[in-house]
């Protein structure tokens, strides 16, 4: 089980560009690491943890290599910093590498611009995101629909899912979930067949925008509807809405998307376009 590891604590996926200050130092046999990792999800289990990192004998801000370190290696340790409002089973511990030594063999990719590869793995990066949160909004539509055909208040004959305020909730819910998820499928089928092009790139981008925006929806509403009885810990309700306020942050969070999709209905070249902050 490898454990992804590429952000770190100057990062924000608001802003495409994320210079590395993670050092890889060479030396003979292999390279001696120093830094802070953030967000090393799934640390706890992981065989390895692949890191991004700046290798020294590369000049280019873009470069980039990744390795492999096992959980014994020589400067390694976690900080157990995770507590988050939601996705709490990852343990995305930080990762603190103090001239951590690896093997030549442990590295599995260089490159003076990262920028292409990153490019070429966003069917499984973003792609990944996205699926996660469109499970997560299903399953809140399933949930709720299960709390308001079970609950029946006293004095009445019928069940909260009779009340038209709930059955016109859930009906706007199954709208955003159905389009959400055939726009999700459609931009897999695009990367599919013509690999990362700018037209399967923007559905990618679409896809995770609405996919995000629904599942905070659906999870907010779905607790909403629930009432004072769903928000204690351990209501269903109340772990689904704390994983579902995260769907818009991951990566690419929505703002990002927005950004990219603009340039590609516009048919304007990325390049060209003015950085969204001045660099320093």
């Amino acid at each position: 089980m490898i454990g992804g590891n590429f952000s770190e604590t100057g990062h924000t996926s608001l802003i495409g560009e994320r210079p590395l200050t993670v050092r890889a130092r060479p030396v003979s046999g292999g390279y001696r690491i120093t830094g802070r990792k953030m967000f090393a999800s799934m640390i706890q289990a992981a065989d390895y943890v692949l890191v991004l990192v700046y290798p020294d004998d590369f000049t280019t801000p873009t470069a980039g290599m990744l390795a492999m370190i096992p959980p014994d290696a020589e400067g390694r340790r976690v900080i157990a910093n995770w507590d988050t409002l939601g996705m709490r089973a990852t343990r995305s511990d930080s990762l603190i590498l103090e001239d951590c030594w690896v093997p030549d063999d442990a590295v599995l990719y260089r490159s003076d611009d990262i920028r292409p590869f990153r490019n070429m793995g966003a069917n499984w990066f973003w792609g990944s995101y996205t699926a996660v949160y469109l499970g997560l909004a299903g399953a809140a539509y399933d949930e709720l629909r299960e709390v308001v055909s079970a609950r029946q208040p006293e004095g009445y004959a019928q069940s909260l899912a009779w009340h038209p305020d709930v059955r016109r909730h859930i009906a706007e819910l199954s709208a955003d979930l159905e389009a959400a998820r055939l726009i999700t499928y459609r931009s897999a089928w695009l990367r599919d067949n013509q690999g990362p092009t700018p037209e399967a790139m923007t559905a990618m981008f679409r896809a995770k925008y609405m996919v995000g925006v629904a599942a905070s929806r659906i999870t907010r509403v779905a607790l909403t509807l629930g009432g004072a009885h769903g928000i204690f810990k351990g209501s269903r309700l109340e772990q689904l809405f704390r994983d579902g306020a995260l769907a818009e942050i991951q990566p690419p969070p929505s703002d990002f998307c927005l950004w990219n999709i603009g340039l590609h209905e516009l048919n304007l070249d990325p390049a060209a376009a003015m950085p969204p902050m001045r660099p320093a």
